[in-house]
């Protein structure tokens, strides 16, 4: 049996509503475990959000997770700058995590066909378990 005690969560600042943060938080409370809250600011895709630190990733778990689930949970947050992916992955081997957990963002057949989702580029590059789970509509 799996045993997830240490998830990270990479979390998207540029969508409107993360609605695949409450799923990660409720992870970690039926595991017991830690939950890393990891932001990578894409330098190579320019400045993207004022976002860049821990207090500012901190406050938007806030205004998207349920109270009940911020309570009794570990929680650390990071703020990384680099390719998103590969800082992920980075952080997830320097830091022992069992479990990563990403949101994705449906995207039409061109787009797809010509861009890799971060979600598939941390898959291919990892052999820590990845749960996908897609982001509600923006409707």
């Amino acid at each position: 049996m799996f045993e997830f005690k240490n998830i990270l969560y990479a979390i998207n600042l540029d969508l409107e509503k993360v609605s695949s943060a409450k799923e990660a938080f409720e992870l970690a409370k039926i595991f017991n475990g830690r939950l890393h809250i990891v932001y990578v600011n894409n330098i190579l895709a320019g400045y993207r959000t004022p976002a860049d630190h821990e207090d500012s990733i901190a406050l938007r778990v806030k205004e998207e997770v349920p109270e009940y689930l911020l309570e009794d949970t570990e929680i650390v947050y990071a703020a990384l700058k680099g390719e998103i992916a590969d800082e992920i992955v980075k952080y997830a081997l320097e830091n022992q995590i069992n479990l990563i957990v990403v949101g994705h963002k449906h995207r039409n057949k061109l787009f797809a066909s010509v861009f890799d989702s971060t979600d598939v580029k941390i898959i291919d590059t990892t052999l820590i378990p990845v749960l996908v789970i897609p982001e509600k509509s923006q409707v």
